[in-house]
């Protein structure tokens, strides 16, 4: 139980983990592309209003317009006439971004050195070098430039803005989301084995019940349905089923070993009997000629009583293959084997039988069928008639006998074609028998695909038929 909780439990946890992480990097990801292009939107946006100060405004003071246009984190250079006008920053950085654009190395300390190295025709030409690119990527800036003209004057204007702000900016999510995440699956955890201990409670109950009934070994005793209406219910009702078909099988195998107890007894006590009685030695010639034919007939009894329990293991392993067998010469050939039964109750024989009745099912395990089906109604019908029907109906072939019998009780009718079955007038008559007739009629019938149904009244008759599925 612990092993099937745990198991559970950790692969939620993995499968969490995995969305967790995929989730993580698809959010990361999307931020920082996010951020990127909203810095560069913003980069854009400035340059645009730097652009449409310098066109309106009439005398160039550009620390005015510089106040009104959200310059945070940005660099802004305006070079009038290709010499420097305005900076919104230390030489220095202004250096660095202009030196790694040459891509030298070399870093001046004096202001106004650096400030007249810039103010060259250089300014010009890395603007026709890279005017058509939306943005230069340097050393930690994103670098836009545009130029302007306006009364006869040209303005270059450079904006810049600082990367690592957009570094830190994703740093500092990353931090946040990592701890929610951690956060998350902490509680998802709680919760994913809250629930697995929850639901699997009723498996717990299920398990502790089988341990009672193995230990007390009672078929009688059901596991308890907790009110579910889930899989646990139908869990504890296919056991309820699977109890309720051992405890009757068991309770089977103990009739059929009195039953087999019984008729085997019976026939070994009379050849025995007769056996001491044809060792005496004024034992007459007529009483010996009788005896052996009692004990000749308890002998076939002994024989049918064995064939059938060979019978029973075949048709449980044997592999069946549909033959060609014709109704009529089959029912014909009981009908001759069981003649002398019926002329010896007297029973009048009713026939409806077609001529060449051909259908797919061994001849051999046929002939079982039908004689089974006849001696149990011989046997069962003391007056009255018997008949039988073999002909074409509806397209289909079918055959049926019906009696006037006893008939069989409505309770016991689903209950005849288990193996060992014996309604109680026969189990508490002199009428010999195992059950197990109609049980080799049910399940030599299944393996050729044949339906074997039965309409009964007690005391009144029997009908079964027979036909293709």
């Amino acid at each position: 139980m612990k092993s099937i909780k745990n198991k559970l439990f950790f692969s939620y946890l993995l499968i969490l983990f995995i969305a967790l992480s995929v989730l993580s990097f698809l959010t990361v990801s999307v931020f920082k592309e996010n951020q990127e292009r909203k810095s560069l939107e913003n980069l854009e946006t400035n340059t645009k209003k730097v652009i449409e100060n310098i066109k309106k405004s009439k005398n160039q003071n550009f620390d005015t317009f510089d106040k009104n246009i959200d310059l945070k984190s940005t660099i802004l250079l305006i070079f009038e006439n290709n010499s420097l006008v305005f900076t919104n920053t230390s030489a220095y950085k202004t250096q660095r971004i202009f030196y790694e654009l040459e891509e030298e190395d070399d870093y001046e300390a004096d202001e106004d050195e650096i400030l007249s190295k810039i103010s060259q025709e250089r300014v010009v030409e890395l603007y026709e070098e890279y005017q058509d690119l939306t943005h230069i990527e340097i050393d930690n800036y994103i670098l836009t430039m545009s130029l302007i003209s306006k009364n006869d004057k040209e303005y270059l204007v450079f904006l810049a803005l600082n990367s690592n702000n957009i570094e830190e900016s994703f740093e500092d999510f990353f931090t946040l989301l990592i701890v929610l995440n951690i956060i998350l699956y902490l509680v998802l955890g709680f919760f994913a084995y809250f629930l697995i201990s929850k639901t699997l409670f009723p498996l717990k109950l299920i398990l502790e019940e089988l341990k009672v009934l193995q230990k007390k070994a009672d078929l009688t005793l059901r596991l308890k349905l907790h009110g579910g209406k889930d899989e646990f219910d139908d869990l504890s009702s296919s056991f309820n089923v699977l109890l309720e078909n051992i405890q009757h099988s068991v309770e089977n195998i103990k009739q059929f070993t009195a039953d087999a107890s019984h008729e085997l007894k019976t026939p070994l006590t009379i050849i025995q009997g007769e056996i001491d009685l044809a060792k005496k030695e004024d034992i007459s010639k007529e009483e010996l000629e009788k005896t052996l034919q009692i004990i000749d007939k308890e002998q076939k009894n002994l024989q049918d009583i064995i064939e059938n329990f060979l019978l029973l293991a075949k048709l449980d392993k044997e592999v069946f293959h549909n033959k060609k067998a014709f109704l009529d010469k089959v029912v014909f050939d009981v009908i001759e084997q069981n003649l002398s039964h019926l002329e010896k109750k007297n029973l009048e024989l009713k026939l409806d039988i077609e001529e060449n009745l051909e259908i797919q099912f061994d001849e051999k395990y046929l002939f079982i069928v039908l004689s089974n089906l006849l001696s149990n109604a011989i046997k069962y019908t003391q007056s009255g008639y018997i008949r039988l029907l073999a002909k074409k109906m509806n397209n289909e072939i079918v055959f049926m006998i019906e009696d006037s019998g006893q008939g069989i009780k409505k309770e016991d009718i689903n209950k005849i074609f288990e193996r060992f079955f014996r309604v109680e007038k026969v189990r508490t008559s002199s009428m010999n028998g195992l059950g197990l007739g109609l049980s080799i009629v049910k399940k030599i019938c299944d393996r050729f695909n044949y339906a074997i149904t039965v309409k009964s009244i007690e005391n009144k008759g029997s009908t079964f038929m027979l036909k293709k599925k």
